[in-house]
C-alpha cells in the first residue's frame, strides 16, 4: 500500500480512538458529578472494558501493516504538520498497545476503584498506612507497564513521557532546579521586604459569584455553544467530550477564588475546542496534553486574570454586581490576590509558591521510581520536603501525603505538568507581547479577545499535531526555559 493509503488507515484508527476517549471523558464527568456510590464498581468494569477496546485498535492487523510501512518513513520527510502528527501519535500508541501486557493493564484498571476507596478511607482516618499498600501496588504496576513499553529507558522517563511527550526526566529536573533556585531567592526577597498580612475577603452569595465568574469566562471567549458550566463537583476540572464540546465543572462557592477557577477551566476548554477543521478531521483535536494544556489554563488564570490591568477594568464591575466588594478598595483586593504566604494546600497556593508544590511531588515520584524511596517512606519524605521548600510541616497525613487524589486516580507522573505549565506561560507571555506590545493597555480597556485570538491562531488551531517541545520552539525559537517565568514573577511581585 502507498503512503497515502497507510495514512488514511491510521487516520481511521485515530478517529475510533478519539471516540473511545470521548466515552472516557463522559465517564469521568459523570463519576465526579452524579455517579452513585453503589454504581462505582460496575462503572470501573465498564471503563476497563472501554480501555481494552481502545488499546485493541492498535493491536490489529491494520495497525501492524501500517507500522511496518510508516516505521521506515523519517519524520523530517513528512512536510505536512498534521500528517507528521498522525504518524507520530500512531507509532507511539502502537508501541504502547503491543508491548503492554494485557493482564497487567487489566489488573491495573480493575484496581483503580479499590485504590481510590482506600485513599478516601485513609483521608478520613488521617492515616497514610491505610493507603500505603495501594500506593505501592499502583506505582509498581505502573512501573511494570512502563518497562514493558520501553525496556531500554528508565521507567519514570516513560511514565513522564506518557503525559508530557518528548520530555526527559533529566530535562525537567534541570529546569525545575533553575525554577526552584529562582523561587527561593524571590521568597527570601519578599520576606526581607516584609508584606503585611491582609484580612480575608468575606464570601458573598454563591449564586452571584458563579454568575459573575461565568460571565468573565465567556468574555475571555468561552463560547456557550461549545460548552457549559456544571457546579456539582468539589474540585474544578474540564471534560473534553468532543472537538466542539468542552464542559467546565466547578464547585459552589461565594469566594472570589471561584473567578480564577472559572478562568482556568475556561482556558482548558477553549484550547480543547479550538482546533482547526483539518485537525479535527484527522482526530488530532484537543490540544497537547500535560504541561502545555496546563499552560493555556494558567495563562488565563494568572497572566491575565491576576494582572492589575484586568482588575482595573473588571473590579468596578465586581463592586457593582456583588455588594460585599463595595467597601473594599481595588488596591486591597489586588494585594489580597497577590499575597505570598506558604500553605500546605497546593490548590490554594499563591502564584509564587505554587510551583514548589508540584516540584516536590515530582521529585518524590522520581525518587520512588529510582529506588531511593519506598512506599513506607513517602509520608515522612513528603513532610520533610514541605519543611525544606516552604518552611511548614503537615500536622497529619491528610494535610500531607494524602492531600491529592492523583496517585489514587491514575495520574502518576502528572505533577510535573503543573509547574511546566507555569514555565511555558512565561515563554508564551513574552511571545504574545512581541506581537501585541500594548497587551496590558488593551486588557485595561477590556479588550481581551486579541490575546485569545493570538492563542487560537498560534497554538489552539494545531491541536496535538506537535509535541510541547516542538510548539514552544515554534513560538520562541528555543526550548524549555524557566527564566521567562521568573522574570514575570519578579516584575509582578518586586516591580523589577
Amino acid at each position: 500500500m502507498s503512503y497515502q493509503e497507510n495514512l488514511q488507515r491510521i487516520k481511521e484508527l485515530n478517529l475510533k480512538y478519539r471516540y473511545y476517549k470521548s466515552i472516557e471523558s463522559l465517564f469521568e464527568y459523570d463519576q465526579w458529578s452524579a455517579l452513585p456510590a453503589e454504581g462505582a464498581a460496575y462503572r470501573q468494569q465498564t471503563a476497563a472494558f472501554i480501555g481494552e477496546q481502545k488499546n485493541a485498535l492498535y493491536r490489529g492487523d491494520d495497525a501492524c501493516r501500517a507500522e511496518a510501512y510508516l516505521s521506515g518513513v523519517r519524520p523530517e520527510e513528512i512536510e505536512d504538520g498534521i500528517e507528521r502528527g498522525l504518524v507520530r501519535t500512531f507509532l507511539a500508541r502502537r508501541r504502547s498497545a503491543v508491548r503492554t501486557p494485557e493482564d497487567t493493564l487489566r489488573k491495573y484498571n480493575l484496581m483503580k476503584a479499590d485504590c481510590m476507596n482506600a485513599w478516601k478511607q485513609a483521608r478520613e482516618q488521617k492515616d497514610y498506612r491505610v493507603f500505603q499498600p495501594w500506593l505501592r501496588q499502583a506505582f509498581d504496576l505502573k512501573k511494570e507497564i512502563a518497562l514493558a513499553v520501553n525496556p531500554d529507558a528508565p521507567a519514570f522517563d516513560t511514565i513522564v513521557g506518557m503525559t508530557d511527550e518528548g520530555l526527559s526526566v533529566k530535562e525537567v529536573s534541570e529546569q525545575f532546579d533553575v525554577l526552584k533556585k529562582g523561587l527561593k531567592e524571590l521568597l527570601d526577597r519578599l520576606r526581607k521586604n516584609g508584606q503585611a498580612e491582609e484580612d480575608a475577603i468575606p464570601d458573598s452569595s454563591p449564586e452571584q459569584m458563579a454568575a459573575f465568574a461565568q460571565r468573565l469566562a465567556r468574555e475571555l471567549g468561552y463560547r456557550p455553544e461549545r460548552g457549559g458550566f456544571n457546579d456539582r463537583v468539589v474540585h474544578g476540572f474540564t471534560s473534553f467530550m468532543g472537538p466542539r464540546d468542552a464542559r467546565v465543572s466547578t464547585y459552589q462557592s461565594g469566594s472570589y477564588n471561584l473567578i480564577f477557577t472559572c478562568l482556568h477551566e475556561a482556558g482548558h476548554a477553549m484550547y480543547s475546542s479550538g482546533s482547526s477543521g483539518a485537525v479535527i478531521e484527522a482526530g488530532l483535536w484537543g490540544g497537547i496534553e500535560g504541561g502545555f494544556h496546563e499552560a493555556n489554563a494558567r495563562f488565563f488564570e494568572n497572566m491575565i486574570g491576576h494582572s492589575r490591568a484586568y482588575w482595573d477594568y473588571y473590579y468596578p464591575q465586581l463592586q457593582e454586581e456583588i455588594p460585599v466588594f463595595r467597601g473594599i478598595p481595588a488596591e486591597r483586593f489586588y494585594r489580597v490576590c497577590h499575597q505570598v504566604k506558604p500553605t500546605l494546600k497546593r490548590i490554594s497556593a499563591d502564584e509564587v509558591t505554587y510551583s514548589l508544590h508540584a516540584i516536590l511531588r515530582f521529585e518524590l515520584e522520581r525518587d520512588y521510581f529510582a529506588g531511593k524511596l519506598q512506599a513506607e517512606d513517602m509520608a515522612e519524605a513528603w513532610n520533610d520536603k514541605y519543611e525544606e521548600y516552604l518552611g511548614i510541616r503537615p500536622s497529619n497525613d491528610t494535610e500531607g501525603v494524602l492531600q491529592d487524589m492523583h496517585w489514587a486516580g491514575d495520574y502518576i507522573g502528572y505533577f510535573q505538568s503543573y509547574a511546566l505549565g507555569n514555565i511555558y506561560d512565561g515563554q508564551i507571555l513574552e511571545a504574545v507581547k512581541r506581537e501585541i506590545p500594548d497587551m496590558e493597555e488593551k486588557i485595561r480597556r477590556g479588550e481581551i479577545l486579541p490575546v485569545t485570538e493570538w492563542l487560537g491562531r498560534n497554538i489552539w488551531q494545531y491541536g496535538c499535531c506537535y509535541t510541547a517541545g516542538e510548539m514552544i520552539r515554534k513560538l520562541t525559537g528555543g526550548g524549555l526555559d524557566a527564566r521567562p517565568f521568573l522574570r514575570y514573577l519578579e516584575k509582578v511581585y518586586c516591580g523589577d
